[in-house]
């Protein structure tokens, strides 16, 4: 047993595979594959299943900086491209993108990730931001 290594819950039901693994500061979410008649609707679903997989740790979309995807059909790309956009915000993460045949329950689309926790970061970093409130400056420092 790895005691280094956390999951975020089982993939599906009886499987033996993890939505999401974290250990150290990364996190590798399984591939999510979409639910839906459109590639529009199977990208929204995708994206909701990345999020739920990361939350138990405490991270958000933002945590996640690669994407593989796989499209059923790479002439999807730009709509794939068009609703993904809304879930992701600059700095944009990298991404590939790898037309597939075939995928599990014949979903147009899937996408796994790679993520890094930057919690104790964030927390360190805002520790140390001036807030008007320190000893030192009287609240007039340009932190």
């Amino acid at each position: 047993m790895n005691i280094f290594l956390n999951s975020s819950g089982i993939q599906e039901e009886g499987s033996c595979v993890s939505k999401a693994v974290s250990l150290g500061d990364f996190v590798y979410v399984s591939g999510q594959t979409g639910k839906g008649n459109t590639i529009a609707e199977q990208t929204i679903s995708c994206a909701n299943a990345l999020m739920d997989a990361v939350e138990p740790f405490g991270l958000k979309m933002h945590h996640l900086v690669k994407f593989t995807v796989y499209l059923k059909n790479l002439d999807d790309k730009k709509e794939f491209l068009d609703v993904f956009s809304k879930f992701i915000e600059p700095p944009f993460p990298s991404c590939t993108l790898i037309q597939a045949d075939r995928l599990e329950n014949d979903a147009l689309v899937c996408i796994e990730a790679l993520g890094v926790n930057t919690l104790r970061y964030e927390k360190a970093q805002k520790e140390h931001s001036c807030s008007g409130g320190c000893s030192h400056c009287d609240g007039d420092c340009q932190n």
